[in-house]
């Protein structure tokens, strides 16, 4: 069979198994697909059912997702154009189908989800996901490039999930199982390549992925508007203050939750104390005096005697969750309005 024959046949083929019929002619030996546990994917007519480890076989597409090769079944030398050739429509055949998607393909769909969610078609990442995800938004500090060694660790890292490059910088999907693990990968990375990692909260839809990820982009710029940016940055410690960005009313918001700070401030101020920055320690370390006393440095008669002052001075009760939940949410909108 001429390669022009062999060329306009494949075209024509509807399915696999009708392809590794014509390939096994034109190659004139059975051939079968198998995966990597050697479980057939597919095969031509009198080709083995379970071909034996030792076959040759050959890796079809180094991309795709999962290894895929084709194994002779005869020892006899094939022409290498001819091998080349069946290899080239075989792994034309498996993209134009989707029958194994290559890195590339899970990419596009991530590209094409964020810019077009509704015209895109998320089948494809849906089929990889097992568990939930989180969306990671990656930003190089000023004047800092994305090196092409950061962007294949980050590829390796998130496989076979997608990484996409937009123009606020690299987006990628990845485990929310995995993500301990992940972590100080991460970490690493971004020290070596000055980048900065923005972490959702997770979720379990690949169609929210624009939606996670404009709360990451929100919650970077509050952070850098804060000055809190560090290499990991999970998103959920900038809820609040993304929730704060949509309310018009900052007089009421000043009004109804930040009063009683004031007046710590305001003490402060006059008696060049430190109880504003106490209570804010206190309550971040969940109202426990040993770990608030070594964050402060202080010995825990000290700081019982600075809590015993802030109890005299605003209405505060340590033992109500309700009234030490509110207060930490002033510090946050004292924090916002100061912006």
């Amino acid at each position: 069979m001429t390669n022009e024959t062999f060329l306009l046949n494949a075209i024509q083929c509807a399915s696999l198994d009708q392809l590794m019929g014509l390939i096994g002619t034109y190659l004139e030996q059975p051939v079968s697909i198998v995966d990597q546990a050697g479980t057939t994917i597919s095969q031509s007519p009198s080709a083995i059912t379970q071909p034996d480890q030792s076959r040759t076989r050959i890796l079809l597409d180094p991309q795709a997702l999962h290894p895929w090769y084709l194994v002779r079944a005869q020892p006899q030398t094939i022409p290498a154009d001819q091998l080349r050739l069946a290899l080239q429509v075989i792994n034309n055949f498996t993209d134009r189908y989707a029958l194994n998607p290559n890195q590339r393909e899970v990419n596009a769909v991530l590209a094409q989800l964020l810019q077009s969610p509704a015209q895109a078609d998320t089948h494809l990442l849906r089929s990889l996901i097992t568990d939930k995800i989180v969306c990671v938004t990656v930003t190089a500090e000023p004047g800092t490039a994305h090196p092409a060694e950061l962007v294949t660790a980050l590829q390796t890292l998130a496989a076979p999930l997608p990484l996409t490059e937009t123009s606020a910088g690299l987006v990628l999907l990845l485990s929310a199982s995995q993500l301990p693990q992940t972590q100080a990968v991460l970490t690493k990375l971004g020290k070596q390549t000055h980048h900065v990692f923005f972490i959702s909260e997770p979720y379990e839809d690949v169609a929210q992925t624009p939606e996670f990820l404009s709360i990451c982009r929100q919650a970077e710029q509050i952070a850098r508007r804060l000055g809190t940016v560090t290499v990991l940055n999970p998103t959920q410690k900038y809820n609040i203050y993304i929730i704060l960005d949509h309310v018009d009313n900052g007089k009421l918001l000043k009004n109804t939750m930040c009063t009683q700070l004031l007046t710590l401030k305001q003490y402060d101020e006059a008696h060049h104390a430190a109880l504003f920055n106490t209570l804010y320690a206190y309550l971040e370390n969940d109202c426990h005096v040993t770990k608030t006393a070594a964050k402060l440095h202080l010995h825990r008669n000290s700081l019982g005697k600075r809590l015993t002052k802030i109890q005299a001075l605003i209405d505060i009760d340590f033992d109500n969750p309700d009234r030490t939940f509110g207060m930490r949410l002033s510090y946050r909108l004292f924090n916002y309005l100061a912006l």
